[in-house]
């Protein structure tokens, strides 16, 4: 597999293995991020889906959770006066 040096960690790792976008995002995606951090960033995803009770079904939520992977991996800026959407590690205890 191809190495490349990824603009979220930068560091030159393996590439991402399998086709995780499709069309331009997809390239985008395989020539710039490592494996290690598409994997974080898959982790993370599944937190930001539970957690902000995001809906895949619905456009906005497509794009959101899109814009999101967008700003953890570093392929754009977040949109001024805004943050990436922060989840915890660990659950709150009750």
């Amino acid at each position: 597999m191809a190495d490349v040096t990824c603009i979220r960690c930068e560091q030159t790792r393996e590439a991402i293995k399998d086709n995780p976008y499709g069309g331009k995002i997809g390239l985008i995606l395989k020539e710039k991020i490592c494996d290690l951090c598409w994997q974080e960033w898959y982790a993370q995803s599944i937190k930001i889906i539970n957690e902000y009770r995001i809906s895949l079904r619905d456009q906005k939520g497509r794009d959101e959770l899109a814009k999101q992977m967008k700003i953890f991996l570093k392929l754009e800026p977040a949109p001024e006066g805004e943050t990436a959407l922060q989840v915890e590690d660990t659950p709150p205890s009750k």
